[in-house]
């Protein structure tokens, strides 16, 4: 059992003798092997988000099409190891090529860390174009040489390095017959070391802290001492084991412990009567002492090389600037006295991941700062991933990113500040003025602007980016109606033969091209769909998912299809916009209605490109502008 293990386990034992009792049910061994909590091998332990199985012995785990043999567990780090896939006899394919390799679940707590060092091999040519380094002095190249392990990959010479961890590399290692066949990889990989002395292959896979645990009544804690059955602040109808006071949630060990921030600390009033029966001599004392210690400690190191290497990592992607706006690193003091020190007065907004500010700099800047969830492995990936998305953008209809800060424990991001709100506000009359500023021709220029920023994120970055996430509540407006698309936290790049993008549907209700949530085959045409949506409200100041509808039409995509199959297409237009509007008006609001629906085509390769609809959208203004000229 490893030292990690035993402490954590010792540690439980004494805090458990102490009175602090957990009010999470740790699983049985398997095997040989313990289970730390969170980690979930049935319906009555663990948190059952973090589910793995145990199989005669032996545990594993299932990802979304296929199963691994887990090698390791640390749970002082939160970090378990898996075997990768075994090659196919006498060819350089690994066996999980009929699942494209290793596909996590990313809407589960589970994502590959940094510490992989990942070796395609068997690669097709079109990988020479890629970021990955496929030279000759690579260490694939040297493995593929070196090990034995892999004789017949020789016959098969590109293969290519890849270091895993981060937003876009969290949740995939792909293989398949296009792109690379085969693959293996190693934690914490020293290149410096000969082959022969490289470690067991293994894939490293984090987990996220759990929350309390959920409870149905009291009886699912402990006897009320030490945990309440309360709802869940954080909403969603749920309840949690919230720990009593002065006790706090311990999230690594999964216990309710002594919280020493609080006003008492622990040396305040806290009854130890059951810590001094609990502890049976002097030596046991020592031992929890120096136990608590030692995991203290480790927790803080943990934490400060997790903030050294998120430090680098965002200083690394504005270094490596490609083409875009300079962007500046901001210190922490900076950020605190822009926001007045995260003043729930500047709160622009907060979401599952995050949080918005209003901030103003030392020269009277305004900006947006962005702020991911403590904690929040997930939100912190999003942030980090647009900040290498921003980093090479630069256009007119793009918000522009100012700059981050690597002092704060999560990452942080400074935006031109745009003080209008978003085009869903103002469809929905949230703003002042509402929908009753909104002309037909501010509507048209919103289209055309926010067409025009996806069109050069498909068209003119290197490599294409897609969004992902395009829907009115992303795209901001300037105080002259100026259209900004914004939120690139689910972007990514368009390497379509890499492993490294999240094939998971992702994205929002309504939006969500349907061809993509089949079969998360990811492409420019999915941000085409979802724009389709954003035509269709402005054209119509409806949203796009409303339960006030008739069932059949929720979905404001299927409810428009059947209005022009019907030929009523006229009927759903906002009727702002058809009082006093002239026939050359309505004919043009026809066409963008037409226009939208041509994005919304069920199947990807007849749907316009963003460039397409761009020029479409210019045409319609033009034909708009010729009757104000005839006028």
């Amino acid at each position: 059992m490893a030292a990690a293990t035993k402490l954590l386990i010792f540690t439980a034992a004494l805090l458990m003798s102490a009175g602090y009792a957990t009010s999470a049910k740790s699983c049985p061994n398997c095997g040989n092997s313990t289970v730390p909590y969170p980690l979930s091998t049935g319906p009555t332990c663990g948190d059952q988000l973090y589910k793995i199985r145990c199989d005669a012995g032996s545990l594993k785990l299932d990802t979304l099409n296929n199963t691994y043999a887990i090698t390791s567990i640390t749970p002082s780090i939160q970090r378990f190891v898996i075997r990768p896939a075994n090659f196919l006899p006498n060819v350089c394919i690994t066996a999980d090529i009929v699942y494209q390799g290793v596909q996590l679940n990313s809407s589960l707590p589970f994502n590959i860390t940094s510490s992989n060092t990942i070796l395609y091999l068997n690669c097709s040519n079109e990988l020479l174009q890629s970021p990955l380094n496929c030279s000759s002095t690579s260490l694939c190249h040297e493995y593929v040489n070196n090990s034995g392990a892999v004789a017949s990959c020789e016959a098969a010479p590109l293969c290519c390095t890849f270091k895993a961890g981060g937003s876009s590399t969290s949740y995939m290692i792909r293989v398949r017959q296009s792109g690379c066949r085969a693959y293996t990889s190693f934690v914490n990989l020293d290149p410096s070391l000969p082959v022969n002395r490289w470690p067991e292959p293994g894939l490293e896979i984090q987990w996220v802290l759990p929350r309390e645990p959920l409870c149905g009544s009291q009886a699912d804690c402990d006897d009320g001492r030490n945990s309440t059955c309360r709802p869940d602040p954080a909403g969603g109808g749920v309840r949690r084991c919230f720990c009593n006071s002065p006790l706090a949630w311990d999230a690594v060990v999964g216990l309710c412990v002594e919280d020493c921030q609080s006003a008492d600390g622990c040396g305040g009033k806290t009854d130890r009567t059951g810590l001094i029966a609990g502890l049976t001599s002097g030596l046991g004392a020592t031992l929890f002492v120096a136990s608590i210690s030692i995991l203290l400690y480790r927790r803080h190191r943990r934490i400060k090389e997790a903030l050294e290497r998120l430090a680098k990592e965002r200083e690394d992607i504005l270094n490596a600037n490609a083409g875009g706006r300079a962007a500046k690193l901001f210190t922490g003091k900076d950020i605190k006295k822009a926001t007045q020190d995260f003043s729930r007065d500047r709160l622009l907004g907060a979401g599952g991941y995050g949080e918005v500010y209003k901030g103003i700099l030392r020269d009277g800047t305004d900006v947006a700062v962005k702020c991911a969830k403590l904690g929040n492995t997930k939100g912190t990936d999003q942030v980090l991933n647009e900040v290498r998305i921003l980093c090479q953008v630069n256009h007119r209809s793009l918000v522009r990113l100012l700059g981050c800060c690597v002092e704060l424990e999560q990452p942080i991001l400074v935006y031109e500040y745009i003080a209008n709100g978003t085009l869903l506000e103002h469809l929905q009359g949230l703003k002042p003025g509402g929908r009753g500023l909104f002309t037909w021709s501010h509507r048209l220029r919103i289209a055309h602007d926010a067409a025009e920023g996806l069109a050069y994120l498909h068209s003119s970055a290197v490599p294409p980016i897609y969004h992902r996430d395009v829907k009115s509540s992303n795209i901001l407006l300037d105080e002259k109606l100026n259209a900004r698309v914004s939120d690139f936290g689910l972007s990514r790049l368009a390497h379509t033969d890499l492993s490294h993008i999240s094939t998971c549907a992702q994205g929002t209700l309504g939006y969500l091209d349907p061809e993509y949530y089949r079969n998360y085959q990811l492409t420019d045409k999915s941000d085409v769909y979802s724009f389709g949506v954003v035509l269709l409200e402005l054209l119509t100041s409806q949203k796009a998912i409303d339960f006030n509808r008739e069932a059949d039409d929720v979905n404001l995509a299927v409810y428009m299809q059947r209005m022009v199959q019907e030929e009523r297409i006229m009927d759903a237009v906002d009727p702002m916009l058809k009082e006093g509007a002239s026939t050359l008006e309505m004919e043009t609001m026809k066409a963008l209605g037409f226009l939208a629906l041509g994005c919304l085509e069920e199947r990807r390769q007849n749907r316009p490109s963003m460039k397409e609809v761009t020029e479409e959208i210019e045409y319609i203004m033009n034909i708009a502008k010729a009757k104000d000229v005839q006028n």
